[in-house]
């Protein structure tokens, strides 16, 4: 089958296609995307009583986990925070805090007031969806913790790896430097040590056509699929599109290819689904797709 053949399904499954949103499971996590936050960042942390690290799920920007450990209204490194205990001592849970920033120092009265009403509201959204929670006694919507794993941890304890061949495993991961690995277990690999994860509803874009070839590696030849559905009124406009899918395509081979087709997948049942990138670009595969040919599709978060 040539080259145009094989991606001609794609071009029409693309063009048809509607708007689809997806946000990274959780049954408590995909509640925050409702946040009243209105361009605050909002830093949710889960810490469990017999860990040392506490896991983070944010919007916006991150928060600093040394910001998370206090409690109250906070400046610190040039920002304002208001830092709020949500839930403690519940359970193995030692607490859940969230923790909003406005990104500045507020030197006025007036502005110090507005903020704290904008974070009493966030508040008042958390409580009640934890209050939910806590009323069905359901206590694993909030062990959010236990689905995110280091690549280090994920590598040597998971997949029972040793120290030389874990160092060997990471470099694809520490070369593409996504923020995370979503797989179909629903559990996330995070590179590096920081155990935190952006929270975004996701809209197709279109998809990036691939074949590989044994002598030069995957090669996506801009063979670019693009929705027809109209995604302006979520910011997001042909040059965002053509910026963010830049990410992957300058280095493919390297930035995409080789860790949805890694080996280390051959020891374990569960696979990647999908890798986020700068926390506005998730890549997923086509369910059709292999290693030889087929379609990474693309789904953006709004801008900012």
């Amino acid at each position: 089958m040539s080259r145009a053949d094989l991606f001609a399904k794609y071009t029409q499954m693309y063009q048809k296609a509607n708007v689809r949103e997806i946000v990274p499971d959780g049954p408590f996590v995909r509640q925050l995307v409702d946040l009243p936050r209105r361009g605050l960042d909002v830093g949710v942390f889960f810490k469990a009583k017999r860990k040392k690290v506490m896991t983070q799920v944010y919007l916006g920007n991150p928060i600093p986990d040394n910001v998370a450990r206090e409690e109250g209204f906070l400046e610190a490194g040039g920002k304002t925070y208001l830092s709020r205990t949500i839930l403690s001592n519940f359970k193995n849970l030692e607490f859940l805090r969230v923790v909003v920033s406005i990104g500045r120092i507020l030197s006025r009265k007036d502005e110090r007031v507005r903020f704290l009403k904008q974070c009493q509201r966030i508040v008042d959204v958390m409580l009640r969806k934890a209050r939910n929670v806590v009323y069905i006694d359901d206590f694993e919507p909030f062990r959010f913790d236990k689905q995110v794993l280091e690549i280090g941890y994920f590598l040597s304890k998971t997949l029972k790896m040793d120290e030389v061949t874990v160092e060997a495993a990471s470099i694809p991961f520490t070369i593409a430097n996504p923020e995370y690995i979503l797989l179909s277990n629903r559990k996330l690999v995070v590179i590096g040590e920081e155990r935190r994860i952006p929270i975004s509803i996701f809209y197709l874009a279109g998809g990036i056509g691939y074949t590989f070839d044994k002598t030069v590696g995957a090669v996506s030849e801009e063979r670019l699929f693009r929705t027809t559905a109209d995604l302006s009124q979520y910011g997001i406009d042909p040059a965002y599109l053509d910026m963010s899918i830049s990410r992957v395509t300058e280095d493919f081979q390297n930035s995409v290819h080789s860790l949805i087709f890694a080996d280390i997948w051959k020891k374990t049942k569960a696979k990647p689904v999908g890798v986020n990138f700068d926390g506005n670009l998730l890549i997923k595969p086509e369910p059709s797709s292999d290693m030889w040919s087929g379609v990474f599709e693309v789904y953006l978060a709004s801008p900012g």
